[in-house]
């Protein structure tokens, strides 16, 4: 789970530990954004070769 202001912030496993299922109140929608598993985030230099087109603005069912 990602904390809400993204380049400044731990996610859940940090501090609080894992959220319980029953505190998650809504679902992933669509996807926006994918690069692969290999490439880190921070390494933008890396994204042009690494970047899933194909899974921009995809619909999650």
């Amino acid at each position: 789970m990602m904390g809400d202001n993204r380049d400044n912030s731990a996610d859940s496993r940090f501090g609080v530990g894992y959220v319980p299922e029953e505190n998650l109140v809504g679902r992933a929608s669509f996807i926006i954004f994918s690069i692969a598993n290999r490439t880190p985030f921070l390494h933008v230099w890396k994204w042009p070769a690494n970047l899933r087109y194909e899974r921009f603005f995809k619909a999650i069912k």
